[in-house]
């Protein structure tokens, strides 16, 4: 469920739809069931994050948190009354956790208004790539890959990076406007997002291709996201 809470903070951060080198493995699970009257919505069909095939759906209801865990724990319940699932907290979010026939489910919810938010992870454990985590985007020498997502998306595929180094923000971005016109890339957009600490955004154009960089200062050095699109 950590990696759902790193796949929100990246999605919140890219400038840009995300396309990639491969496309990730199909997810072959059942559908995890939803309460009666939710209503869903489609976060992500088919992605791999650190080489895990996913899909990710949002679900709001009129239960209450309570009463959406109830569901959960009724539905994944043994005919022989055994509970087949975990259940535990991850900050604001109550997490019930479920494994059947090589495929995980995750609910994580919330309250929401009235009701009840929660996301639903599909995932199949065993189908992770060893070399998901191999730093294979361009980024300072020091920088090491926190997360790596692959996703499909309408018939473009996408590669999303979230990187770790110990440069300042200022610095990493002249790398970028450095490296990238060294290869060709023509800046289109740089700006700042008026928060604290304070984001930094840019976007390069090549042909047909995009890439997106956002650098956000960290405690020490910086968190970078990039991200390539063709169209």
């Amino acid at each position: 469920m950590q990696l759902m809470r790193m796949l929100a903070s990246i999605l919140a951060l890219l400038p840009l739809p995300a396309l990639a080198v491969q496309a990730p493995p199909v997810v072959r699970c059942e559908t995890a069931p939803v309460p009666p009257g939710s209503s869903l919505s489609l976060v992500a069909s088919q992605i791999a994050i650190n080489g895990l095939p996913m899909a990710i759906v949002a679900v709001h209801s009129k239960l209450s948190p309570p009463e959406f865990l109830k569901f959960y724990a009724n539905a994944w319940t043994a005919a022989d009354g055994h509970p087949v699932y975990i259940r535990y907290p991850l900050g604001p979010w109550q997490v019930i956790a479920h494994a059947e026939g090589g495929c995980f489910y995750t609910v994580q919810v919330q309250a929401a208004g009235s009701g009840s938010g929660a996301l639903i992870g599909v995932s199949m454990p065993k189908r992770g790539s060893n070399n998901a985590m191999v730093p294979d985007v361009v980024a300072p020498s020091d920088a090491r890959v926190l997360t790596h997502m692959v996703s499909e998306d309408g018939g473009k595929q996408g590669d999303t990076w979230l990187l770790y180094t110990a440069t300042p923000t200022a610095v990493v971005m002249h790398f970028y406007a450095r490296v990238l016109r060294q290869r060709g890339w023509a800046q289109i957009m740089q700006h700042q997002q008026s928060s604290n600490p304070v984001v930094a955004a840019a976007m390069y154009e090549k042909g047909t291709a995009n890439i997106g960089v956002v650098v956000q200062p960290m405690r020490v050095g910086s968190a970078i996201t990039i991200t390539e699109v063709t169209h």
